[in-house]
């Protein structure tokens, strides 16, 4: 996009495709903040469709059903005993470090990385774990349980390190786990302390967070 080939787009009709929420994503996470930034619009979609729709937008759609399907719809507890490899808190766990040190040089882009390292983490555990082949069987059903709150854990984990980026989708994923409104987490280290999230909670599944965009698809008016 750029004003001297007179290829340019209103935010407005920007906001219209992507929605508001990862209208801003794009633009702290790809264009480095005080620097000029390669805007298109090929570069939105492929942003969005990696980022958003195929990593937590999926995620949080894969895990969501499975909880309503393998478990009515509520959060499981962990059994005690339950031998789980759970490289979801180990990724969690220094999160925050790494998110603050980036948001404390207004290095948003590093700190909307940090973030998408977790939920690339949680897509990957899905695929390892494989929780549908673990449903299979009762011998099992404790370490399903145990895999299935990691997932939902890394859910609401994200969502607290991606309010800055995108308040309203957090808040919708909030929602969905049942939790409170994200205006009264005071203390983003604390909150994002591994299981934080009650067992118990109703989990709703709804539409696609993110739904997939087709760039031949959109019709923008150029200025």
């Amino acid at each position: 996009m750029s004003k001297s080939k007179g290829n340019g787009v209103r935010p407005a009709d920007l906001v219209k495709v992507f929605g508001v929420d990862a209208y801003r994503y794009y633009f702290l996470s790809d264009v480095q903040f005080g620097h000029d930034g390669n805007i298109s619009l090929e570069r939105m979609v492929e942003v969005y469709n990696h980022d958003l729709a195929n990593t937590w937008g999926n995620l949080c759609s894969r895990v969501f059903n499975m909880t309503g399907k393998y478990f009515d719809g509520k959060v499981p507890s962990v059994p005690e005993g339950a031998a789980v490899a759970n490289p979801l808190a180990e990724v969690a766990a220094g999160l925050y470090a790494e998110y603050e040190a980036c948001m404390s040089k207004v290095d948003f882009t590093g700190a909307a990385r940090a973030v998408q390292k977790l939920a690339e983490a949680a897509n990957l555990y899905v695929e390892n774990m494989a929780p549908w082949n673990l449903a299979k069987s009762e011998e099992t059903a404790d370490e399903l349980a145990a895999v299935m709150y990691n997932l939902l854990e890394a859910c609401r984990i994200i969502a607290l390190f991606m309010a800055p980026f995108m308040p309203n989708t957090s808040q919708e994923v909030f929602n969905r786990l049942g939790l409170g409104t994200l205006d009264d987490v005071a203390d983003i280290e604390a909150a994002a302390a591994w299981g934080g999230l009650p067992a118990g909670n109703t989990v709703v599944t709804r539409d696609p967070l993110f739904p997939r965009l087709d760039v031949d698809a959109i019709d923008l008016n150029l200025e």
